[in-house]
């Protein structure tokens, strides 16, 4: 089923959502819109109906009154039957599409990355061998970000991470794309991302994966085509860069 595309107005409403920087986060932002506009009106004429109800059949002073008593409303009953299971399907149907879009990788994507989670850190490994490395032992310190090895990727391209766990479940989650996936033993998850603008953005296992699980952190650094092109022709085949700076060939 695919995902029905939603009006620009219900995108541009935040309703608390943050707002991600791929395309697949601004379907979920689009989800999360939608479940805003139909959960609204419910909770107006839930309001409404108890409020009516308080203020229309309150009891009176010197009013000895006793509501009449009846086992079936069949049209209520039918009403709060019928209309949950239709907003259930549509929000289903809906959500349904967007988890199809968000788990199919293309075949020949412009660059695929294979991303390797160890206790306690990450080894991002490209094309020509290249790795970014960066673990507990390269920043001792938590709140030194610049010792976290870092994800370099193009921006406006589609890329491949090909997720890996060396040991135990990881989970490979950065905020800023609204997204999440684990990292398991024995299973090749494969995931694509198509960054929409240039940043840096900070990435983190959320999986609870023993001592220094708060230290699995690292760094997403999205960049246009013409500097990640320089940048990937300047690391030498199977190099690798240390987390803060070192390299070793």
């Amino acid at each position: 089923m695919a995902a029905v595309s939603l009006p620009s107005a219900i995108l541009a409403t935040d309703f608390g959502s943050p707002k991600g920087v791929t395309k697949g986060s601004q379907l979920l932002h689009g989800e999360w819109a939608l479940n805003y506009y139909i959960a609204l009106p419910i909770a107006a004429i839930v309001l409404g109906g108890i409020l009516w109800c308080v203020f229309r059949y309150r009891a009176r002073p010197g009013e000895d009154r006793r509501a009449r008593q009846f086992q079936y409303h069949i049209p209520i009953e039918a009403t709060y039957t019928i209309i949950p299971l239709v907003l259930v399907a549509v929000i289903f149907g809906y959500m349904y599409g967007i988890e199809n879009k968000l788990t199919t990788v293309k075949k020949h994507p412009a660059l695929v990355v294979n991303v390797q989670g160890f206790q306690w850190g990450w080894r991002f490994t490209y094309p020509n061998g290249h790795q970014e490395l960066g673990s507990v032992a390269t920043q001792p310190n938590i709140n030194d970000e610049s010792a976290l090895p870092i994800l370099y990727l193009p921006s406006h391209e589609t890329v491949q991470l090909d997720l890996v766990s060396a040991d135990v479940i990881h989970g490979f989650y950065v905020p800023a794309f609204l997204y999440q996936r684990d990292l398991i033993p024995g299973v090749r998850n494969r995931v694509d991302f198509y960054v929409t603008k240039n940043g840096e953005w900070i990435g983190e296992c959320n999986e609870l994966c023993g001592t220094y699980h708060a230290f699995m952190r690292f760094e997403v650094k999205a960049m246009p085509k013409a500097a990640f092109d320089a940048w990937y022709r300047a690391q030498k085949p199977n190099s690798i860069t240390v987390a803060g700076g070192a390299k070793q060939p």
